[in-house]
């Protein structure tokens, strides 16, 4: 897995960045095989204000349907805590995770110019209608991210 990691201008925090570096590896580890992990590059930007309000983190991808996603760029928003960056990276991770699986997969459909979504062979529909809290994918990251997060903080961390 090649992880790149991009800080805000005027931050460099060598500690910080091998945190992110080093958590980025461990959750891979947790949540995909060698194999898996062998295939991806994961570009993370770490910024002040790139996110709206409510936002600490998201994953991006092309919207290519069932074709095998590699790349991914994942923004965390830089004001948060450590332990709240840790843990909106461990989302995010899962998010990689369930799309380099096909579990999810989002194609954008020509014939309505929309973004659609589907999970685990299930067509979803447009993402957009489809509310935030009752996503299948959400709900999922959400009730792993604490632990996969916690797990490497006490026990896997060595920076």
């Amino acid at each position: 897995m090649k992880v790149q990691l991009s800080m805000p201008r005027l931050t460099r925090d060598d500690q910080f960045e091998k945190l992110i570096l080093e958590a980025t590896q461990y959750f891979a580890k947790e949540l995909m095989s060698v194999r898996m992990m062998n295939t991806i590059k994961i570009k993370i930007d770490v910024r002040k204000t790139t996110l709206d309000k409510n936002t600490w983190g998201c994953v991006e991808s092309k919207c290519m349907g069932s074709v095998k996603q590699k790349e991914f760029r994942i923004t965390l928003d830089y004001k948060r805590f450590d332990t709240d960056i840790l843990t909106t990276l461990a989302h995010e991770m899962i998010h990689v995770q369930q799309i380099v699986s096909g579990r999810l997969q989002y194609r954008f459909w020509k014939s309505d110019h929309q973004l659609h979504a589907r999970w685990e062979g299930k067509e979803l529909g447009v993402v957009s209608h489809i509310n935030y809290n009752d996503r299948p994918w959400e709900i999922e990251a959400r009730s792993n991210e604490y632990d996969l997060f916690k797990k490497y903080y006490f026990y896997g961390r060595t920076v």
